[in-house]
């Protein structure tokens, strides 16, 4: 008599939570203050509260991963900004402003990035420019589009991988 599971989200967590705490624990190796575990925690937390969309991701372990990519960023950015806020690393950082070769290259990967957008088809631009770009849901956009966030969440998906693929060999 098995038991069956009240979610595939915690199927996933029990079967891939020992992977998952290794994807985190090899990404902060520089940062000890963290741990793998809150990480881990923090995202299944949060897909947790969007339950009900998941059932419309194909790979949900794949998605996973890229909550945890994304949450690693976020804690990344947090400890840059906490540098800069306390002062002790301010010194060491150039005004942005008066990097004229800092503007050039900036100017360049917004050139770069509006050229590989064009070569996305308009419904997998249109989704990536509303998520990325600003910060829409898709539970919003699948409701002023009346396109079902599986869909949306596709194109996300074709667009961020083919975005990849044309901005893979920028060099600033």
């Amino acid at each position: 008599m098995s038991r069956e599971s009240p979610h595939p989200l915690v199927d996933v967590y029990e079967t891939e939570k020992p992977r998952f705490l290794g994807f985190v624990r090899r990404r902060l190796q520089d940062l000890a203050h963290l741990d793998e575990e809150d990480i881990v925690a923090d995202v299944f937390s949060s897909l947790w509260a969007k339950a009900d969309l998941l059932g419309e991701v194909e790979n949900l372990v794949a998605y996973i991963y890229g909550a945890l990519s994304h949450r690693i960023q976020d804690a990344l950015r947090q400890r840059a900004t906490a540098r800069r806020d306390d002062g002790s690393e301010a010194d060491d950082l150039p005004d942005p402003s008066s990097d004229v070769e800092a503007a050039m290259v900036n100017h360049q990967l917004r050139e770069r990035l509006n050229s590989a957008l064009q070569a996305l088809s308009q419904p997998e631009r249109a989704v990536w420019v509303a998520t990325e770009l600003h910060g829409q849901g898709f539970r919003e956009l699948a409701e002023q589009w009346n396109t079902p966030i599986g869909t949306l969440l596709s194109r996300k998906s074709r667009a961020s991988a083919r975005l990849r693929i044309l901005l893979n060999d920028y060099q600033p």
